[in-house]
């Protein structure tokens, strides 16, 4: 008989999506799986949303609203399943994922799976194909130890190369061993990318896993009014780096790893949380961020050779000679 797989969909103010992704995973040839939904809010109608899919393998749960780690914990620990694997309550599985997955962490017995995604719009129309930087292949202890962490955190500043490993929780599948072995290390105080911190939790603690990139998994949507693409909340580039040092943190001991690469990873979001300042905030405001992006000890020790995209180019001049009003333009548009 095959495994029992945990597919964990945390959700807050979902009622317009969840339906999708529920089915999506419930639509899938695999069925011996229980999909683990955690409300992340008492009052929240998504609840009431899922409660009418009438689907023995849904298991429903609310909790009090204290973010997404909080609730994918939650999530977790209410898990029996062999193996574990996520979606966000606003995507969709592809056809064939959980067989794919499941196919192959068994068939290689590694720790985990990573596969390549699509990007779509509102509209469910294509945008873009995204691939983990390794080729696809099995990669163990001699190849995490030499090739893996020494690029753990930051690769580089090149688009499609700056994460060795997409740093998602839901392109994935996992041993729930995995997952158990760092359980206790999730920090429920990291609300910006947070899958960052999840994602070197896991390679820091396996083994052995599997690139599959010439398998799509999963439809990623843009373009929606998440939390992820406004800027509603003056303590955000605080909270950016506060996942940003348990990253740190965690990676301290870890020998291969070059501890720049969290000045790097530091960089890169400091200018995706001006960006959304400016796009959604007027000059004074976004003039404050830029000054308490210019004063962070980590973005000063990053240097204009190290930069590849343009735009991150112009971020450095910009911050260097003070061009405020220009970088609050240029990333308004």
């Amino acid at each position: 008989m095959n495994d029992l797989i945990s597919i964990i969909i945390p959700a807050y103010k979902a009622q317009n999506t969840i339906e999708k992704s529920i089915f999506s995973v419930l639509n899938q040839e695999y069925i011996n799986t229980e999909i683990i939904v955690i409300v992340d809010g008492l009052d929240d109608s998504t609840y009431d949303v899922v409660s009418r899919i009438d689907d023995s393998r849904i298991k429903l749960y609310k909790k009090e609203n204290q973010g997404v780690v909080s609730a994918y914990k939650f999530g977790i620990s209410k898990a029996s399943g062999k193996y574990v694997m996520f979606c966000d309550s606003d995507d969709a599985f592809r056809p064939g994922y959980v067989n794919k997955a499941y196919e192959l962490i068994s068939d290689y017995n590694c720790d985990f799976v990573s596969f390549a995604y699509n990007v779509v719009d509102l509209n469910g129309q294509f945008v873009e194909s995204i691939k983990n930087t390794l080729p696809t292949g099995l990669y163990q202890e001699n190849d995490l130890k030499n090739v893996v962490i020494p690029h753990l955190v930051f690769n580089s500043f090149e688009r499609e190369k700056m994460f060795i490993v997409l740093v998602l929780r839901w392109n994935k599948i996992y041993k729930k061993e995995l997952i158990d072995s760092f359980f206790n290390q999730l920090d429920e105080n990291c609300r910006q990318i947070e899958d960052n911190f999840f994602t070197t939790n896991v390679i820091l603690n396996s083994k052995s896993f599997y690139i599959c990139n010439d398998f799509i998994c999963y439809d990623y949507l843009i373009g929606n009014a998440s939390i992820s693409s406004g800027y509603n909340d003056d303590k955000i580039l605080e909270k950016y780096m506060y996942s940003i040092e348990k990253i740190a943190d965690i990676t301290k001991n870890a020998t291969e790893i070059n501890p720049h690469q969290v000045d790097l990873l530091a960089y890169d979001n400091a200018r995706i949380v001006f960006r959304r300042c400016a796009k959604n905030k007027d000059f004074k405001t976004s003039s404050n961020l830029l000054k308490e992006i210019k004063n962070n000890s980590r973005i000063k020790n990053v240097k204009f050779s190290e930069l590849k995209m343009i735009k991150n180019k112009i971020f450095y001049l910009g911050l260097k000679f003070n061009l405020f009003r220009f970088l609050y333009l240029v990333f308004k548009r």
